[in-house]
């Protein structure tokens, strides 16, 4: 007799075990290791979904078993890779076992198909019909003509029902077929003739090592560090080329959806067919139908954000993660994995290289090359153009000239210059909406979502109050609703108000704008990006969707409305981040013949990341940044974990919080861990829910992993406080 090992589908700890089913004979050759099964659970015997994790002749319990029902799909869903992925994931970062099978596996849907009418039999009969001059004769004439046809075309043009297909079916004279449809975004058959690509002398001494390695038994993680322009684009083509000939797949994973279209038109271009795409603003439908052609080997190249990572491939030669520096490689809803993190562990269990790309490369994965845990490949030089001049404008001797605008008087003389040139402009500002937030000038109240402790942001378009958190919208008040005031200002900026101002200075500008509220819809960054490419505005102004890996020839100027935005967080990756921002979207001035301009608006030009990323100097902020982070013994030098509560009843979250402090100060004595808090989370209410956090610090993670989840424990067995949601982040990219 087979057993078979199970996770249930029921996404809580209590059941976050295998639990034991028999195989009946009649599945014993169906059930494989990663089948979708169903299974009888609980005591009332409910038809539940699980997966089988493993396969065994034999249990060690005296229970009797009970017994798988049905399977659900005619292959296993699941690699023992994926499955051993997903337990390793378990662990690291603190979460179910279902939880990461269902962030491994896209939701299944049915096939898309479509139903086709062909001519059966065209014989005596056909032709006593045929004479008829009927629907009948109408459908079997346009079949002799072009068979097969669809179902849809032949009631929608054709105007003939079904009824009368059915007839003919019935005597035999034609058939109706199904036919799998496959929704795909992009033409992957009719490519746009390739570009040339021959690799600079740089290019193919980064190609020839990483090509190298593929075959090797062990290999270390890349990082290629290339300055914005230097071609890593095609660096990653022509490993992926020479991967493919090896009979190897690849994964290529950017940070944004908005970097999706232009990415995968370069590989559709080369590869055709090969390629593939997936992200979230995809439908559950076409999502699945990518995962199927990853799973059947019918493409070798997957490309997309973060969850790309989890492609069904077979055989896993090479994961590229482009931009490898960027925040939205971590998951921020549980599993809260690091997109980064599983690649490293998918090179483990599969062989695969790894290769990390940046111009600006994270802190942390630097001094990994400094340690020797990674290998540093160089790309120093950029490819048909020179770099843009970079200046930085201080804001505050605008001010003192009593200019009041948003733009600064340089910025405007060179949007002017541009625009007269017919040249294009790109204009950044990390913020969306028009104002941040709307205050009474007589009392200071600031109008504040009810569901969550943050200000509302002001939207013109719509004449609403919105919260960036929850969504929840209010009106617009004429007087403040604390003291009745009719002074109500609007204060700071959004892109929003970047159009209003630009229309106002500019009217003949013609300008996109390019943010989370513009591009809602599932097609709706591409067709900006493709707009602003063709040439159908002068003007492309958004957030940090814009500020990276986006190739336009013919933007000339780059302005960085307010750098301090991010250099004013409270994050200690402040300046790194804000150094990343500038260097990234000053890299998409000049990128053909003509030469770039950068202006970089702050109140703080002296500041030192300003200072290196307006010489574009990255060795020189790195040295500066490490010893920064060396003396506060922050990330690479230590490991910050997060543990935060939420719940409704904030006395409760704080109590139970305060309970759990006691206990890592007790399991903490004479240890190497830090603790900070408890205390209130950045943004302390989102959705009605309390929201407050400790900060563990600590040397070694895999210690400050044991020590969290052990004093975790400890409070469970003895508290297990109901209402109140825990979660764990090691090392998130921003402190909640």
């Amino acid at each position: 007799m087979k057993y078979a090992e199970i996770i249930v589908q029921i996404n809580a700890k209590e059941v976050d075990r295998i639990f034991f089913y028999t195989v009946p004979k009649a599945l014993e050759d169906k059930i494989k290791t990663g089948s979708r099964v169903t299974v009888p659970f609980g005591r009332g015997n409910r038809p539940t979904e699980g997966y089988v994790t493993a396969l065994t002749d034999e249990v060690s319990t005296d229970r009797t078993l009970k017994e798988i029902t049905s399977i659900k799909d005619p292959y296993p869903v699941f690699s023992k890779v994926q499955i051993d992925l997903a337990k390793w994931m378990q662990k690291k970062y603190y979460c179910t076992l279902t939880d990461c099978l269902q962030c491994i596996l896209p939701k299944i849907t049915k096939d898309k198909v479509e139903r086709y009418v062909n001519l059966a039999a065209d014989n005596e009969e056909t032709e006593k019909i045929i004479k008829k001059n009927n629907r009948q004769s109408q459908l079997l004439k346009e079949l002799r003509q072009n068979s097969p046809l669809s179902l849809k075309y032949i009631k929608d043009s054709l105007e003939i029902s079904l009824q009368t297909v059915k007839s003919l079916e019935k005597k035999g004279i034609v058939t109706i077929s199904e036919l799998e449809q496959s929704r795909d975004l992009y033409d992957t058959k009719n490519p746009s003739p390739s570009r040339s690509h021959s690799p600079t002398h740089d290019q193919q001494a980064v190609i020839n090592r990483v090509v190298s390695s593929l075959n090797a038994p062990e290999k270390k993680p890349f990082l290629l560090k290339g300055v914005t322009g230097s071609g890593k684009t095609l660096v990653y083509t022509e490993i992926i080329d020479k991967t493919i000939s090896m009979g190897k797949q690849a994964v290529v994973l950017v940070p944004e959806i908005s970097l999706t279209p232009q990415t995968v038109s370069r590989f559709i271009e080369r590869f055709g067919e090969k390629v593939t795409v997936t992200h979230s603003k995809m439908t559950e439908g076409e999502r699945f139908d990518q995962w199927k052609k990853a799973k059947r080997g019918d493409v070798s190249i997957m490309i997309g954000p973060r969850s790309a990572i989890f492609a069904p491939f077979e055989n896993l030669g090479v994961i590229i993660i482009d931009e490898e520096h960027e925040k939205t490689y971590k998951s921020e809803i549980t599993p809260k994995y690091d997109a980064r993190e599983v690649a490293l562990k998918l090179s483990e269990l599969t062989g695969a290289a790894v290769l990390f790309g940046s111009a600006t490369p994270s802190i942390e994965s630097f001094y990994k090359t400094e340690t020797g845990e990674y290998e540093l490949l160089e790309l120093n030089s950029r490819i048909n153009m020179t770099p843009p001049d970079i200046f930085a404008v201080d804001m505050r001797d605008e001010l003192a000239l009593g200019n009041r605008s948003m733009f600064s008087l340089r910025l405007q003389k060179a949007i002017r210059e541009t625009l007269k040139a017919k040249k294009q402009i790109i204009l950044f500002l990390n913020r969306r909406g028009h104002s941040t937030f709307l205050s009474c000038r007589s009392c200071g109240y600031v109008m504040t979502c009810e569901n969550c402790s943050v200000s509302y942001t002001y939207h013109k378009q719509d004449e609403k109050l919105v919260c960036h958190y929850c969504g929840r919208e209010a009106s617009v008040p004429d007087r403040c609703p604390a003291c009745g005031s009719p002074y109500i200002k609007y204060f700071g900026a959004g892109t929003e108000k970047v159009i209003t101002e630009v229309n106002k200075l500019f009217p003949e500008a013609r300008i996109l704008r390019m943010d989370a509220d513009t591009t809602k819809t599932k097609d709706s960054h591409r067709q900006i990006l493709e707009a602003f490419a063709a040439g159908k505005a002068d003007i492309l102004a958004g957030t940090q969707m814009i500020a990276k890996g986006l190739d336009f020839p013919n933007v000339t100027l780059v302005g960085v409305i307010a750098a301090d935005l991010s250099l004013n967080s409270s994050d200690f990756r402040s300046a790194e981040n804000t150094f990343q921002l500038i260097t990234q979207v000053a890299g998409r001035a000049g990128r053909a013949g003509d030469k770039g301009r950068v202006l970089i608006q702050t109140y703080m030009p002296e500041n030192y990341c300003i200072e290196y990323a307006k010489r574009e100097d990255y060795s020189s902020f790195y040295n500066e940044e490490i010893e920064f982070r060396r003396q506060m013994a922050y990330p690479p030098f230590s490991n910050i974990a997060v543990v935060l509560f939420t719940g409704e009843d904030e006395r409760e979250v704080i109590r139970n919080l305060h309970i759990l402090a006691e206990i890592f100060a007790f399991y903490g004595k004479n240890k190497d861990y830090s603790r900070i808090g408890p205390s209130a989370a950045a943004v302390s209410k989102i959705k009605n829910k309390f929201r407050h956090r400790l900060i563990i610090k600590g040397r070694d993670e895999e210690k400050l992993k044991n020590y969290i989840f052990y004093c975790l424990d400890k409070f469970n067995e003895k508290y297990n406080p109901k209402g109140i949601t825990v979660s764990v982040s090691v090392n998130p990219t921003y402190i909640p």
